[in-house]
């Protein structure tokens, strides 16, 4: 139960860093963010009901299901509230998480592109690397959805692991939301998933 509470953990704690100065971006980094940035400007808050599945896919192969409540206040405040959680794990019934706005990314990370070929096209995607010194986080790759210009798939690429976070979005109310994530742990002391 404490490696499921761990690998529950890091997941959701790979949403967070420290600050520093701003840098220059390149082209296709700019054009992303801006897409981003302007991506549905009504929508500045709501409140979800949700269901994470979590699991181990090594020894004890425990799986849980953890329902609570997600709040997002706009820019990028996004608070879970556990409603049913095993009291090993009680000290993260509240919490706040994500990678924040792209406005705070320019002073957490230096922002680059890089291309990936789908469907054979060239498809930019945004490279955060870490503007403070970071012993395991390399970076963190940032896919954008076509339709909704927000991120569809996050990878925090650690040292010894990886975080890969996929999300699909739904038109609700004339706003494009989150309505599953998937995230696939892989870091030395757990392999675990979680879906939402």
């Amino acid at each position: 139960m404490r490696r499921l509470a761990a690998a529950f953990v890091a997941g959701l704690a790979a949403l967070c860093c420290a600050a520093l100065p701003a840098r220059a971006l390149d082209g296709d980094a700019e054009a992303l963010i801006a897409r981003m940035t302007s991506a549905d400007p009504g929508l500045h808050t709501y409140r979800a009901d949700v269901a994470f599945e979590v699991g181990l896919h090594t020894f004890p192969y425990v799986r849980r299901t953890l329902h609570g409540n997600a709040y997002f206040k706009r820019p990028s405040n996004l608070e879970l509230i556990f409603t049913d959680l095993p009291p090993i794990a009680r000290a993260y019934s509240n919490l706040y998480v994500g990678l924040g706005s792209p406005a705070e990314w320019q002073r957490k990370y230096a922002i680059g592109s890089a291309q990936e070929v789908r469907d054979g096209r060239a498809m930019p995607y945004l490279v955060l690397t870490p503007l403070a010194r970071d012993r395991r986080l390399r970076e963190v790759d940032v896919f954008i959805d076509q339709g909704a210009s927000l991120p569809a798939r996050i990878v925090w690429l650690y040292r010894d692991g990886r975080i890969d976070m996929h999300q699909r979005f739904a038109r609700l109310d004339g706003h494009d939301v989150v309505v599953a994530q998937n995230a696939d742990i892989r870091l030395p002391a757990v392999h675990a998933f979680v879906n939402a």
